[in-house]
């Protein structure tokens, strides 16, 4: 991958990890086949994720004066293909209905409309959503996110490095073209957070007790990232 052959810029600010561990066996049937799931300490993982997208602008152009910002929350879990690992998006949700239209006509990824709002508090920072895209349930998500630590980095081999130091997503693209979207970005200074979540209808699709327990929840203010062109891999 050539580094000067970026084709977007992404600002990710107020971003917060939300992890589950999940037994392989449940997740398997929501995911593609040509993927194996990653695991740590023989576990899956699950991730919801919302954050702020700011100063979004493609490679020689400059930030356009609208639509170059959007909330968005994502679900997504841990794959590899060929033996490299990579993210796996279950859904994404975002206000940004031109964002919707162009992320899954363009790169295949899963984008569903939703109406959303992240405000600060003197606590910390409260989200909300609801799914308004057409043909998909309204799933509703709701919580209240504070910060218990000063910003780290993760150790290299530990949970936390490996949950978040991903820098590659994977996308099927109709029944079996297999596509890696290369991300670039420096390593995460993460601070450990509380999450109290009052409504989570994203995972609807897994057991409830599965998020019975408290998430391992960290929260990050800003990192900027460069997207590469998708490569077609199988």
């Amino acid at each position: 991958m050539d580094r000067n052959h970026w084709i977007m810029h992404q600002e990710w600010n107020d971003l917060v990890f939300m992890h589950w561990p999940v037994p392989a066996e449940v997740l398997r049937p929501f995911i593609p086949p040509a993927f194996a799931i990653d695991k740590y300490d023989n576990s899956a993982w699950i991730a919801i994720v919302p954050f702020r997208m700011q100063n979004i602008r493609f490679r020689t152009l400059p930030s356009l004066p609208f639509g170059n910002q959007l909330l968005e929350l994502n679900v997504r879990t841990y794959v590899t293909f060929n033996g490299e690992p990579g993210v796996y998006f279950i859904t994404l949700d975002t206000n940004h209905p031109l964002g919707v239209f162009l992320a899954r006509k363009l790169f295949g990824l899963p984008y569903v409309h939703a109406k959303m709002r992240m405000d600060q508090t003197e606590a910390g920072y409260q989200f909300t959503s609801r799914r308004i895209h057409k043909g998909y349930p309204a799933s509703h998500f709701h919580a209240n996110f504070h910060t218990v630590s000063e910003p780290i980095h993760a150790q290299p081999g530990s949970l936390l490095y490996w949950l978040t130091e991903r820098y590659a997503l994977w996308v099927v693209r109709g029944r079996s073209k297999i596509y890696k979207g290369p991300i670039l970005h420096k390593n995460w200074r993460l601070q450990k957070a509380e999450a109290d979540i009052h409504m989570n209808q994203l995972a609807d699709f897994l057991p409830p007790s599965l998020f019975a327990t408290k998430p391992i929840t960290y929260f990050s203010k800003s990192l900027h990232t460069r997207i590469f062109p998708f490569e077609r891999k199988g």
